[in-house]
């Protein structure tokens, strides 16, 4: 029975790790930030890493990118659970562990498609560390309440995560 637990354990990692690891490969990653941005002379430096679990099985894969300027910056691919869908979406962070940009790239469910919205999204713009608060910090979105709910939880562990693995402290 031991042997059954382990070996279904092994089986479950490997398969999420190669989800994972499939979850926005480079190429894919480089246009959405090109497209977010609005910028053609970036270019990927590097994938940083890949988080296996950022709460239950979300995949979290961070890559570093260059401007034409030398600036160096990061972009997080994951996603979050609306009310039946998990949506894609990428979180653009500076150097100093801000974010730069939020932007939605997958929105699977019929309903609360209101989060993708750029207004909406500029919120999170300048945002560091520490909780936020759905309704206080963060507009409510009529229609979209548990996606924006989710989003606006998932944002704090994600920057916590990056910060966590590009500036161990």
């Amino acid at each position: 029975m031991k042997f059954i637990s382990i070996t279904l354990l092994i089986v479950s990692l490997t398969l999420f790790s190669a989800r994972a690891n499939d979850f926005y490969p480079e190429k894919q990653a480089l246009k959405a930030v090109k497209t977010a941005l609005k910028e053609k002379d970036i270019t990927i430096k590097e994938q940083v890493g890949i988080t296996k679990w950022l709460e239950k099985t979300e995949p979290l894969v961070l890559y570093s990118f260059e401007r034409v300027n030398g600036e160096t910056f990061y972009a997080a691919f994951t996603h979050s659970k609306g009310r039946y869908d998990y949506f894609d979406y990428m979180v653009i962070i500076n150097t100093k562990f801000e974010v730069e940009k939020v932007k939605v790239l997958k929105y699977r469910s019929e309903n609360g498609g209101e989060i993708s919205s750029k207004k909406w999204l500029e919120q999170f713009i300048g945002y560091t560390t520490g909780y936020l608060h759905y309704k206080r910090d963060i507009s409510a979105i009529s229609g979209a309440t548990i996606s924006a709910m989710s989003i606006s939880r998932d944002i704090p562990k994600v920057m916590d995560t990056v910060r966590a693995n590009l500036n161990p402290q």
